[in-house]
């Protein structure tokens, strides 16, 4: 007799539908589990709406916002915010009542999504997943040390041990994020299911639509264009230096090249410190976050893509989404990271790819200098083309997430 097909519920804190690359991931987890799941709900917090709770569907998936503004200051809501827990625990209660899961999906970090995944699985004895999208927990160490004392993260780090070893299997974005939670947890069960792109959507385009693209964007016709976009807060990129890199610059290096950032949060912070560095408009624009199909539009139309890590150890499995959605554009990529780190070893061996710098004003501005000095190669057609080839054949987003929910559903069934 054949199985009945079962139903899958994710819990996560940044909705599919917001402009960051942690929503991003999890649109592509629902979509990969609406192949394989009879149904399939994500749970996501929504801030700054009015409604309490807004649900929309894309087929056989469904998403459930629920409005939260966080209470918690910091640093307590790096450690623990009580009130987030309880709401996605309440929350996820009711959508197991509602389409009865078999298997509860946990988006971490933060830690309150995988505490309120594991209270459910483990009450209604159903099959955790966890996604383990960072070290968070070397992260949140680094962050906290300074306002507690080291044992209170270990409280932490505790408790998602046993996230990790109860989970049917953990999936983790690097083989560093892997290692990692190997070692803490030796009974976590790890797949591999590296971040990636649409390589669908994020693909180079031909020179007369990227002017076209340009044209109608506001974006110089005679520049090289570099572009970033994602957060403008989050305090592992070094944005504050990338931006003291543009004022350092050579008249002749600022004359070839313009910076453009798209961001998601922070943008009026960024703004101020251009203004405070008497940074022009004409070098330097920071605007507001895109759709997805519309900034896959701007990426082909650019040529550098900006990835400025901070060298902190906890930063060594590091390797964002955007990386693959520049590379996938055809976009020479600059970026920055700890030695000897996810990103420094990707660039090592292919650095056709692009150029990774240890953080650091100067370094960003050699950087640049580089870029405007010898793009010919770096920014040809064939330089394009080989990019969207390199994410295409190895991060290709779809793909990986098939393969992932292939080999959950082989040992799950």
């Amino acid at each position: 007799m054949k199985r009945p097909l079962s139903s899958l519920l994710i819990v996560a804190e940044d909705s599919p539908e917001s402009f960051s690359p942690a929503g991003e991931r999890v649109r592509h987890l629902a979509l990969a589990g609406g192949s394989k799941f009879s149904k399939v709900m994500v749970l996501a917090l929504q801030r700054g709406e009015r409604e309490r709770k807004r649900e929309g569907n894309e087929g056989k998936v469904s998403l459930y916002s629920v409005s939260y503004s966080r209470v918690v200051p910091f640093p307590f809501s790096v450690l623990f915010d009580p009130l987030k827990a309880l709401m996605l625990l309440v929350h996820a209660t009711v959508l197991y009542g509602r389409i009865k899961p078999s298997h509860v999906l946990a988006s971490m970090p933060p830690f309150e999504t995988g505490l309120s995944a594991w209270v459910l699985a483990t009450i209604r004895r159903v099959t955790l997943i966890v996604d383990l999208r960072d070290d968070w927990e070397s992260a949140a160490y680094v962050q906290l040390k300074r306002y507690f004392p080291k044992a209170f993260v270990r409280v932490l780090s505790i408790i998602a041990q046993k996230i990790y070893s109860s989970a049917f299997v953990n999936l983790a974005v690097t083989q560093t994020i892997a290692d990692t939670v190997q070692g803490r947890s030796a009974q976590a069960r790890i797949l591999l299911v590296p971040n990636g792109a649409d390589t669908e959507v994020f693909c180079p385009l031909g020179q007369s639509i990227r002017k076209r693209i340009r044209q109608e964007n506001g974006l110089p016709l005679d520049k090289i264009v570099v572009i970033y976009c994602g957060s403008g807060t989050n305090p592992y990129y070094r944005l504050n230096d990338t931006l003291a890199s543009i004022k350092i610059l050579s008249e002749k290096t600022r004359e070839k090249i313009f910076f453009v950032f798209y961001l998601y949060n922070g943008i009026e912070n960024l703004r101020g410190l251009q203004h405070k560095l008497g940074i022009p408009s004409s070098q330097l624009e920071i605007r507001n976050p895109l759709p997805r199909n519309k900034l896959a539009q701007i990426l082909s139309s650019c040529d550098v893509g900006l990835v400025p890590f901070d060298a902190k150890p906890y930063l060594l499995c590091a390797r964002s989404t955007k990386l693959y959605e520049y590379l996938s554009s055809g976009l020479y990529v600059v970026c920055s990271g700890p030695k000897g780190g996810e990103l420094d070893v990707l660039f090592s061996s292919n650095d056709e790819l692009g150029m990774f710098v240890l953080p650091s004003v100067e370094n960003f501005a050699k950087a640049s200098s580089y870029i405007s000095e010898h793009h010919e190669k770096s920014l040809s057609k064939e330089s394009r083309d080989l990019r969207h080839s390199f994410i295409r054949e190895n991060y290709d987003r779809k793909n990986t997430m098939k393969k992932a929910l292939d080999t959950l559903f082989a040992n799950a069934f």
